[in-house]
């Protein structure tokens, strides 16, 4: 059975590096000194694990600033490395969700396999196996593309681990092998082999194929450096310690364990460290060693407590509690434990319950469509046999008339009777073409606006970016001589550009919904303000219901908050901007303060700042703005009304 340990070392096989890095520069003007922060990081990140990470988020911050893809993909590859390895899987997790997403937009190969790899390993070490593996897929899939085996080994040895946790054992052990096979082609990457061999000895010990397990421990142990591979080392030591464990030789176990102890201390990894003294105080237990193994568990609680560790790690801590102070005696104090372990196991549960429930919501999706289209056909199955009944009766009155005058009293009865019901279904199939003709009206008009702003973004935008760029590249020719036309053009191009965006965002039927212009809106405070000396603070919330917007109003709300924003760069003098969204229960409220010196209204300064415009905008969309104003600042509260959401259209959070 691997350890938990064995975790950490999944990690380290991320293989997606970059080797070619610039030399250090001192004053950070560029990229090259995005290059040696990650450099620094990696020379250090085995012995240092905070400061690599610090380094690494310093090379993710300003590659974003200055939009420096390899720099930016490089920074996210290695913090979600350290970050999982420390247990910070949500950070880490949203870290390689957001790279994947600009890594769609970049269309780089290279770049979408690390973003798919990352989501994985993330994904492994949170637990959540069957999303693992088809990120590891869409990983292997762009590695191929890229000609870079040595990666797809990685993800050979990844998905033999998955396959081992579900018991599939000889699949396995087919990963493994290829792994191994990558790997032995170049024998100057020592850990790579030594990690195959060690995944394969976990595999044999499974199997309680003890021999063979040690022989390909020793093996892995031959290709292991111990002065740089401090975590390997760690997993080696531990697995066989565990071993010994299995085995009830706790003399040999204990010893291993607390060399692997010694060895987390040195490389000043907490998260190495909390599971080896887990280890330690497991094995106190077996041996009946109570009172050394609670001590060992209070150690490792204020670590986990301290570095924020998941769930699962916290719930193996409490588990071992309730047996230490059983064994002690203390009865009190087991269950108490034991209410946190189940605490801990139930959250763990209810995540996989949402996700199982989401499930079978698709599921059931389906079955009502299937359902509505076995309705369909039944009604058409009763409109064919109506059909047939009313020539039925036709032929008999038709007989009837033949044989006497009550045959034609019949028929004509006959007649207004089905004059009744073809005016009735003329009446339906009218309604039917007006209730088509309104849908098709309002599919056209959703098309024609997707229309727009594609053709927008694809014709307009190329042509205003080339306008931008050109403009800049005449600067750039004419250094000192620039003259105001030409900067003007820059600046005008670039004010154009932006306000196409937004178009282009307000005409998108995608964008349809309160959220969407929440999350519009938040983004674009913060990248206009970034571009000022001003301080931003937001406090956004979005909302937990489905509500849907028109185009028109999603622009009014943004341009009335956008004014705002404007008004207090231009006018207000302030050092402090901040930004409140609150979606209540039949209104959007949004409110923008500044500590400025503030304006006494009239009519001079409602020109000036636009401040008609604002009211008039929400005037239009059903809502209000409130603009107040002081010696101490400004604020504008906007109010937007939408209808009431119904129960079925609640999001479950």
């Amino acid at each position: 059975m691997l350890l938990r340990l064995f975790w950490n070392f999944l990690l380290a096989l991320t293989l997606f590096s970059t080797r070619g890095y610039g030399q250090s520069v001192p004053n950070p003007t560029d990229t090259s000194y995005v290059m040696a922060l990650l450099k620094k990081g990696e020379a250090i990140e085995t012995r240092q694990t905070t400061n690599a990470l610090n380094f690494y988020q310093k090379a993710h911050d300003f590659s974003k600033k200055i939009n420096y893809t390899k720099g930016y993909f490089e920074s996210v590859r290695l913090m979600v490395y350290l970050l999982n390895n420390l247990g910070q899987h949500d950070k880490a997790r949203k870290l390689a969700q957001d790279a994947l997403l600009r890594a769609k937009q970049d269309t780089s190969k290279r770049n979408l396999g690390i973003s798919y790899f990352a989501l994985a390993n993330t994904a492994l070490f949170s637990g959540k196996l069957t999303e693992a593996i088809p990120n590891y897929q869409q990983a292997a899939y762009y590695m191929r593309l890229i000609g870079k085996l040595k990666n797809v080994a990685v993800i050979n040895q990844n998905l033999g681990y998955i396959y081992e946790q579900q018991r599939m054992l000889p699949q396995a052990l087919a990963h493994y092998k290829k792994a191994l096979a990558f790997d032995s082609t170049d024998k100057q990457d020592r850990r790579s082999i030594a990690i195959d061999y060690f995944s394969i000895a976990n595999l044999l010990s499974k199997q309680d194929k003890i021999a063979e397990s040690n022989a390909m421990y020793l093996k892995a142990k031959q290709w292991v450096d111990p002065k740089n591979d401090l975590d390997f080392m760690i997993n080696l030591y531990n697995n066989i310690g565990y071993q010994y464990g299995v085995e009830a030789r706790y003399d040999s176990a204990l010893f291993y364990q607390r060399e692997a102890l010694q060895f987390s201390r040195q490389l000043g990894n907490p998260r190495h460290e909390l599971h080896m003294l887990m280890a330690l105080a497991q094995t106190s237990s077996r041996m009946k060693n109570y009172a050394q193994a609670r001590t060992l568990l209070d150690e490792s609680h204020r670590i986990a407590q301290k570095n924020k560790v998941g769930l699962a790690e916290f719930g193996n801590i409490y588990r071992e509690y309730a047996v230490a102070t059983e064994g002690l005696h203390d009865y009190k104090a087991t269950t108490a434990w034991l209410d946190k372990y189940i605490g801990v196991r139930d959250s763990l549960n209810n995540q996989e319950t949402k996700e199982l429930l989401e499930s079978y919501e698709l599921q059931l999706k389906q079955a009502e469509a299937r359902q509505k289209l076995a309705e369909k056909q039944r009604q058409i199955d009763h409109l064919e046999e109506e059909r047939q009944r009313q020539n039925l009766w036709l032929l008999i009155a038709g007989l009837i008339g033949l044989v006497a005058m009550g045959g034609l009293v019949f028929a004509s009865l006959y007649s207004r009777q089905r004059q009744r019901t073809a005016d009735t279904a003329l009446v339906a199939a009218q309604r039917e073409r007006e209730l088509a003709v309104v849908q098709s009206e309002l599919q056209g008009q959703q098309k024609e606006r997707l229309r727009i702003s594609k053709e927008m973004h694809d014709d307009l935008g190329a042509s205003l970016t080339a306008i931008g760029l050109l403009s800049e590249v005449v600067k750039s020719r004419m250094g000192t001589n620039t003259t105001p036309e030409i900067e003007k053009i820059s600046t005008i191009s670039a004010d154009m550009v932006t306000a196409m965006n937004e178009i282009i965002w307000s005409l998108n039927t995608r964008n349809d919904s309160l959220n969407g212009l929440i999350a519009y809106t938040r983004a674009y405070a913060s990248e206009f303000i970034d571009n000022t000396d001003l301080r931003l603070k937001t406090d956004v919330q979005e909302s937990a219901h489905e509500i849907a917007m028109r185009g028109a109003d999603r622009r009014n709300v943004f341009l009335t908050v956008k004014e705002a924003l404007n008004n207090v760069v231009k006018h207000a003098g302030a050092t402090q901007i901040t930004l409140l969204i609150r979606p209540e229960t039949d209104r959007l409220v949004i409110e923008v303060n500044d500590n400025g010196h503030g304006f006494t209204p009239n009519e001079k300064t409602s020109l000036r700042n636009g401040l008609g415009n604002m009211q008039n905008r929400m005037n239009e969309s059903g809502g209000n703005c409130e603009i107040v104003s002081s010696s101490t600042g400004t604020s504008v509260r906007i109010t937007y009304p939408y209808p009431p959401v119904a129960a079925d259209k609640i999001l479950q959070t």
